[in-house]
């Protein structure tokens, strides 16, 4: 029955019918060469041209090898396969929206004039995040640490209750559970009392999660739902591109972000993976604004619309009396976003850490430039820490992740593993001074292929608490050792052959 269901899913359909289309391409290229020697030659002619396209083309070189060993190998084919499914070209339309969008966020994008004061060695890492995600840094903001997914789901549900505007979610999972249901219940109440609700789910990410057509439903009771890149079953690279992100917010004052979807999981309702290691930020007061402006961004670039965003900017703050600064980011593929700004904010703190860096992800399949970063930090004398999961979610994930302890432990770096379980927290600490916390992996699909987000923060007072949970994770984790990080041939060889295309995927 399961293998049925499977067959039967819009998934494996969709996969079905892009396999096909390729074996089509494939199929008729190498007729067309046997029957005709012109055809053969043009086609060589495309492939060098493809060939020395790629050589060129302003990318990593992690990104750039696995495509040069398919055209190679594939001369025929390898070229029209890279062009199918590396590049995300933007139509002139998409292109107009995107100009249009911008026009309109930058109203609400300035950045105060005494930053470089106020934030003195640490304003370079805040800058550049500034220049490339054009998210100023913002003061005025409460912040609040959530070490756990059920810390972060009470808070949330009070939030919502206490809603009088607007809703934003924008979630990669959701499941219906006794999480989201609990939520659900909620949006549907403060519907009935005006408050206006929009919702962003991923398609992908809510495969075999939610039903199809589940949006429509929500549309129904009065959500403004949509799907986050459509899947279809069109050979493409673009659906390569997922919405990782995890936002809320709530008129505009109130934001959320960080690992937790909404799921059950998440909460440990369900513990399929031992217990999960999550956590959450809340923020309240002017860095919202970011937050807001990120959703509104990626929701009226999907929905196809354009509108006021000044109606969801309030302009009065005075409830939040944070302290330090908040810098709420965006992060994507291109050529919707030009850096990888995730990883360069990642590399930045860690090149400028003076005592110690602490970091904690799911996942470590990352490029030379921030493994090596990494490497070198510890190698300067920093107190360099990595958490990673000790029960993994995806098992050749996991080795590949553990293939890399050899090297991290030979350079200084203590890796831990989170034994009661997953530890699914994205989040970075430096000098009790300055921390990311968001919805960035440590692998290629966060650092290269997904939308995502985090929030930069300096001198906030929740920085006491991240540091408190990772003293927590320390206790209950085990350090790792060249003999303990030691993998068999056949592991070996499996995270060699899917290391060259890891960053495709």
């Amino acid at each position: 029955m399961k293998f049925l269901k499977m067959f039967l899913s819009k998934f494996f359909i969709i996969c079905l019918a892009i396999m096909l289309q390729v074996f089509l391409i494939i199929f008729v290229i190498y007729l067309a060469s046997g029957l005709s020697y012109v055809f053969f030659i043009l086609s060589s002619i495309f492939g060098i041209l493809v060939f020395f396209t790629m050589i060129n083309r302003d990318e990593k070189p992690e990104f750039k090898i696995p495509w040069l060993f398919i055209v190679l190998i594939l001369p025929l084919i390898g070229p029209l396969l890279y062009e199918l499914f590396s590049r995300n070209k933007m139509t002139k339309r998409s292109y107009k929206k995107t100009i249009a969008i911008y026009n309109e966020s930058k109203k609400f994008i300035k950045q105060q004039d005494n930053v470089k004061e106020v934030l003195g060695d640490y304003y370079g890492q805040s800058n550049y995040i500034y220049k490339t995600s054009l998210m100023p840094v913002k003061d005025n903001t409460e912040t609040q640490f959530f070490s756990s997914g059920e810390g972060f789901w009470n808070a949330l549900q009070y939030d919502l209750k206490m809603a009088k505007k607007f809703i934003f979610m924008e979630y990669f999972i959701i499941e219906r559970g006794k999480m989201w249901n609990g939520i659900l219940e909620i949006l549907k109440e403060k519907i009935n009392e005006g408050v206006e609700v929009r919702l962003m789910y991923d398609d992908m990410g809510c495969i075999g999660k939610l039903p199809n057509g589940y949006y429509k439903k929500l549309r129904k009771i009065g959500i403004d739902c949509i799907k986050f890149n459509k899947l279809k079953p069109i050979a493409s690279g673009v659906y390569n591109n997922r919405d990782h992100r995890k936002i809320t917010v709530i008129d505009g004052v109130i934001g959320y972000t960080g690992g937790v979807n909404l799921a059950d999981e998440y909460i440990n309702e369900v513990s399929p993976f031992g217990h999960w290691k999550d956590c959450a930020l809340k923020l309240k007061g002017q860095g919202v604004t970011n937050l807001t402006l990120m959703f509104l961004q990626n929701f009226d670039y999907n929905a196809k619309k354009n509108e006021d965003f000044s109606k969801y900017i309030p302009k009065d703050f005075s409830d939040a009396n944070g302290h330090g600064f908040v810098q709420p980011f965006g992060d994507g593929p291109k050529p919707l976003y030009k850096d990888t700004i995730g990883e360069n904010a990642y590399i930045n703190m860690i090149s400028e850490a003076k005592d110690y860096i602490y970091m904690a992800s799911p996942y470590l399949i990352t490029d030379y430039t921030l493994m090596s970063a990494i490497k070198v930090a510890a190698q300067k004398g920093i107190d360099v820490r990595l958490v990673v999961p000790h029960i993994p979610d995806k098992k050749l994930v996991f080795y590949m992740t553990k293939s890399n302890y050899k090297s991290l432990i030979e350079a200084g770096v203590k890796v831990y593993e989170y034994t009661p379980g997953f530890i699914h927290s994205k989040m970075f600490l430096c000098d009790d001074s300055v921390s990311i916390v968001g919805t960035i992996n440590l692998d290629y699909r966060s650092l290269v292929h997904h939308f995502e987000c985090g929030v930069w923060m300096y001198k906030t007072d929740c920085l006491e608490d991240i540091k408190q949970d990772f003293n927590n994770i320390f206790k209950v984790s085990q350090i790792q050792t060249k003999e303990s990080s030691k993998l068999n041939a056949f592991a070996r060889l499996c995270c060699g052959i899917m290391k060259l295309f890891s960053a495709m995927f």
